[in-house]
């Protein structure tokens, strides 16, 4: 397989089930011909699987989201913005008191709430099948990046449905921090074959200047998580009976903020 950065297959096996470039630094899972990736976003992804109940922890995802709009304003106050990967569509809630906001998302029972419930403009599919009917000012893709199978295919795209000089936001895990080199294998972002590539600064970086962005700022911002979804994501993911588990916490639940400095923002304009 050639690096989707440098084209190169100078690669090496690192850990159990992941691949580094050795020419570029990328690295990345690769993912088995007989593996349907749609099939891992099920309803049970938000409920279950990755997350404890996405759903019921709208109100902390949401300070989340209000710290990452208060950043996309420093750059653009109004204009259109299309949300890719928006879920249950609690960023775009926020977001359309100062835009004229659009999303998409594969997983249908998410965006199926977000139309039914909040009301918001969101299509079922893959944006790669999907053809805008006006280019946007502003592209944002939440803790979406990793989970793609060709995301250099999704930048260019990104690129063409933006008007010049429009931004475009993302958020990822950054594997070239210092607790991704201290934990190693054992980083809470490795999970494949839903994290498909784990990108640092500097491949990033070069994605998207290959793609006609210029990278305009990348920052480490901290997080809100609600202490049952954390406690469920430090132990219980994955193993048997973890809903289970974190019941008795969840009658004390609250939100806990912390910054590891894992977790990349990236703002990026077309230029």
């Amino acid at each position: 397989m050639a690096c989707i950065i440098c084209n190169k297959s100078n690669e090496k096996r690192i850990f159990t089930n992941l691949t580094v470039c050795e020419n570029c630094g990328l690295i990345y899972y690769k993912i088995s011909n007989s593996l349907k990736i749609d099939d891992l976003y099920r309803e049970e992804y938000f409920k279950g699987e990755e997350y404890l109940n996405y759903k019921d922890d709208k109100q902390i995802i949401q300070k989340n989201f209000t710290q990452r709009l208060r950043e996309i304003q420093k750059y653009v106050q109004s204009g259109t913005l299309f949300e890719i990967g928006c879920a249950y569509g609690y960023f775009l809630d926020l977001a359309k008191k100062s835009f004229s906001v659009e999303g998409i998302d594969i997983t249908k029972e998410p965006t199926s709430f977000a139309r039914k419930k909040l009301s918001l403009d969101v299509k079922t599919g893959n944006y790669l099948d999907y053809r805008l009917t006006n280019k946007k000012d502003i592209v944002c893709m939440w803790d979406t990046i990793e989970h793609l199978e060709n995301p250099k295919e999704f930048i260019k795209k990104i690129y063409n449905d933006l008007d010049l000089g429009g931004h475009l936001f993302i958020t990822t895990g950054d594997a070239g921090s210092l607790l991704a080199k201290i934990r190693r294998e054992n980083w809470r972002i490795i999970h494949p074959p839903t994290h498909i590539f784990y990108f640092s600064k500097k491949t990033i970086t070069k994605l998207l200047e290959q793609c006609g962005f210029r990278v305009v700022k990348i920052s480490h911002p901290g997080v809100y998580r609600s202490l049952s979804q954390t406690y469920y994501s430090l132990f219980l993911l994955k193993r048997s009976g973890g809903q289970m588990k974190v019941e008795k916490i969840k009658k004390i639940d609250m939100p806990v903020y912390f910054n590891t400095y894992d977790i990349m923002m990236i703002a990026a304009k077309k230029i």
